[in-house]
């Protein structure tokens, strides 16, 4: 008897957290069908001696629920040994959705999660309709595994319409909304999202839906998932950056309560207004794990860089200048940036430095890529060189060269070497909490702006063996967000599970550097990162990437909890 893939001779981290150990991984169809001493032979074999083998990595906070529609394989997620990604994170989902909301919708998107509107308007196939229908139509269709949250804004805007952005919801309208999340719940959903940041602000300018709602609303959508055996609640509470104020604590254990089902939230990362915050997140998550109540933070080992040009960034929208002028159409947002009046109320805005999260020097971007040639010597140099040279502001600089490149100009913050050391602790102290959750790439969101897909990667090359073992790496990546998520038999390596596998060798693995790639649809750009020492991964069974290079096929399937 023959297997289709048998893995032979690598060392097998399992996913448990138990010590890996020396076997062949034989597998048949899309389940794992032995693990041990294979003396059969395969209709394919992978020579695994000197790689670990490991179950695929499960990304646990992503927002490729567009990008499925032009890229199944879900990249850049896939190329660091991603096998399933779970969609609809922080409240922002297409469906459930009226057509006529659907593009409003979309343009939330574009706006809170930096999603190309060209390639939206491209890309994008659905046109309104249940959970069900949402997903429905990528069945067959997937190279990885996906499934995803059912969105609250999604949800309120269904049931209420403009006023979702306006105001709190009437009794009568949080039932409503309570049966949508019922359905979506029936129809497979992984749990409830909602986010409720200040700098979640949509096309219109306004804060999105979710931001509208009181906790009564929240914890009554929540309750629903009381009634399933599956199931998440993941959200984002106003206090994130403090690290919950009294409010939000009494809203997270409530949700736990009232739900019954893992709380997934924020990742632990210092800000200046709270420095500490990070740590009082973890503090009062870790007291909650004690008292029975499952909260988890994420912890991020990719790199805290930012890209960003005036065309399309999220990044200032904390303050209410620069947001009322970056969401403004052209070419009104051009003659604002352009504007000394309308500069003069950046500047102070920017002075004002009251708590935004925002935090580095504007003469310390630097000039990543231009748009003409004349200004080609520009880039690697600062905006503050710039300016010394020039004998002119800062923001000045910053601004006549965005629009001389009609604010296609790309720019990247750096982080001082001080700050790194800090966030190094922050990392690493997050590395070490058993309640934590490995994250967060953001996946298919803040193209233009940032790529974390590669945290997978660096955990494993840059933090194993002296902060975590190998063994505990992979558990914090695969075992550990299938069972927080109640993914059924995936992110081990047993036999029956389904055969989503990663092969790698460790002695070359590394990520690369974030670079911008025009490919996705009308020609547009996002930001991406390549990996290097994955030898093999294969979803349900079949080989989707080899060497780093997409096979074609598509074996993936759509994840339903109920």
């Amino acid at each position: 008897m023959t297997y289709d893939i048998v893995i032979r001779g690598g060392r097998v981290a399992d996913g448990t957290g138990l010590p890996s150990y020396l076997a062949d991984v034989a597998i048949r169809g899309d389940r794992i069908a032995k693990i041990g001493r294979v003396k059969e032979g395969g209709t394919r074999e992978i020579d695994a001696e000197g790689c670990i083998v490991a179950p695929g990595f499960i990304d646990v906070h992503t927002h490729y629920d567009v990008q499925l529609d032009w890229d199944p394989l879900a990249s850049p997620s896939c190329w660091h040994g991603v096998t399933t990604v779970l969609t609809g994170n922080c409240g922002f989902t297409v469906a459930p959705a009226k057509p006529e909301d659907v593009p409003w919708l979309a343009a939330m998107l574009s706006r809170v999660e930096g999603m190309s509107k060209e390639a939206l308007a491209t890309g994008f196939e659905f046109e309104g309709g249940s959970f069900d229908d949402f997903w429905g139509r990528l069945e067959g269709r997937l190279g990885v595994n996906a499934g995803g949250y059912v969105g609250h804004c999604a949800v309120r805007r269904f049931v209420m319409g403009d006023d979702a952005s306006e105001r709190t919801a009437s009794e009568a309208e949080i039932e409503q909304m309570q049966r949508l999340v019922r359905q979506a719940m029936e129809q497979g959903a992984l749990g409830f999202s909602t986010s409720q940041i200040d700098i979640h602000v949509g096309e219109d300018g306004r804060e999105v839906p979710s931001n509208h709602a009181a906790p009564e609303e929240i914890l009554a959508l929540a309750s629903v998932l009381a009634d399933f055996d599956h199931g998440a609640v993941e959200i984002i509470p106003r206090s994130f950056n403090a690290g919950y104020d009294e409010a939000d604590r009494e809203l997270l254990l409530s949700l736990a309560k009232v739900s019954g089902k893992p709380v997934e939230l924020n990742i632990l990362t210092p800000t200046p207004e709270s420095p500490m915050g990070w740590q009082n997140t973890l503090d009062f998550c870790s007291q909650a794990a004690e008292q029975g109540y499952r909260l988890h933070p994420q912890f991020t080992t990719n790199k805290l860089e930012l890209h960003l040009k005036f065309s399309d960034t999220f990044a200032f929208d904390e303050m209410p200048v620069w947001r009322e002028i970056l969401t403004q159409p052209e070419p009104e947002r051009s003659r604002r940036l352009a504007d000394p009046d309308w500069r003069a109320r950046m500047q102070a805005d920017w002075d004002a430095d009251d708590g935004r999260a925002v935090d580095f020097d504007l003469g310390d971007l630097e000039i990543e890529e231009v748009c003409k040639a004349e200004h080609e010597s520009l880039v690697g140099r600062t905006i503050g060189e710039l300016a010394e040279e020039q004998g002119k502001e800062k923001l000045d600089v910053l601004l006549d060269l965005a629009l001389s490149e009609n604010l296609e100009t790309n720019f990247r913050t750096r982080m001082a070497e001080i700050a790194q050391e800090f966030i190094r602790h922050v990392v690493k102290t997050g590395i070490q909490s058993p309640i934590t959750m490995a994250g967060s790439s953001d996946g298919g969101a803040h193209l233009a702006s940032f790529t974390g897909a590669d945290y997978s990667t660096r955990l494993l090359s840059e933090w194993v063996p002296e902060t975590i073992s190998l063994e505990q790496a992979i558990w914090r990546l695969a075992g550990m967000p299938a069972t927080v998520h109640g993914l059924r038999d995936r992110g081990f390596l047993r036999v029956g599970c389904f055969a989503d596998v990663v092969v790698f060798d460790p002695a070359r693995l590394r990520s690369g550097e974030a670079y911008l790639a025009t490919d996705f649809p009308a020609d547009t750009s996002r930001y991406v990162v390549e990996a290097e020492g994955y030898v093999a991964t294969l979803v349900n069974g079949e080989i989707t990437l080899e060497d780093g290079k997409a096979t074609g096929a598509l074996p993936g399937h759509v994840l339903r909890g109920a």
